[in-house]
């Protein structure tokens, strides 16, 4: 069996393991190998296929210490989305988003996008399947906190848009609702392609939305 590798910067942050003992610095290595390798089987078969002994094995460990380190499978998922969602989101697009409003919003986290899937194909994957995978009820924590992602990135792109329409740099006929809806529908839909199909421009249909945004928005 294939072993994962610490490749991904989004799961390697080698800058917090300064000043830690020789434990604490295990721990927080085989924290990051068994997410890498959880992202990577979830990627390959889908969260539900996916296995607390599957992701030891990968990841070089045992089942006991997955059990261990994470309490449950849901309580694995849990930390995974926090490090795929929370931390990209604070880290990365958060900052630029909020210093930028109207359509400039909009192209930070297209582009922001654009430049993860790039980076690291494999956490994107995973993390679009389980958005897919939590239309289902079960796992609640998944379909909640789906849910919790979905309206939260609809709510910044439209208080986004309120914002360019107030400052003049977003057509006052723009409906900043519909609009942030419609944006989310482009980006999940290119996102459910691109998984379904390997031959799918995932990246070039993600610039011709970027272009469609700058023609029909900005002022």
């Amino acid at each position: 069996m294939e072993r994962v590798t610490d490749t991904a910067e989004r799961f390697t942050d080698d800058h917090v393991l300064e000043g830690l003992d020789l434990k604490q610095v295990r721990s927080r290595v085989s924290t990051r190998r068994l997410l890498r390798a959880a992202a990577e089987l979830i990627a390959e078969r889908g969260y539900e296929k996916t296995t607390l002994a599957a992701i030891g094995e990968r990841a070089g460990y045992s089942h006991g210490l997955v059990t261990r380190r994470f309490g449950s499978k849901d309580g694995l998922l849990l930390a995974l989305l926090q490090k795929m969602v929370s931390d990209w989101m604070t880290d990365d697009i958060l900052p630029a988003f909020q210093g930028q409003s109207g359509v400039d919003s909009l192209l930070v986290l297209v582009r922001g996008i654009r430049g993860s899937a790039a980076h690291d194909p494999t956490a994107m994957r995973a993390l679009y399947t389980l958005m897919f995978e939590g239309l289902k009820p079960e796992p609640a924590i998944l379909h909640e906190r789906m849910a919790e992602i979905h309206r939260g990135g609809r709510l910044r792109m439209e208080d986004a848009l309120n914002r360019g329409i107030a400052e003049g740099n977003v057509h006052p006929s723009v409906d900043a609702r519909t609009t942030s809806q419609l944006v989310m529908a482009a980006l999940r839909g290119s996102a459910y392609q691109w998984l379904l199909d390997g031959s799918f421009d995932f990246d070039g249909t993600l610039r011709a939305l970027e272009m469609h945004i700058e023609r029909t928005l900005r002022v």
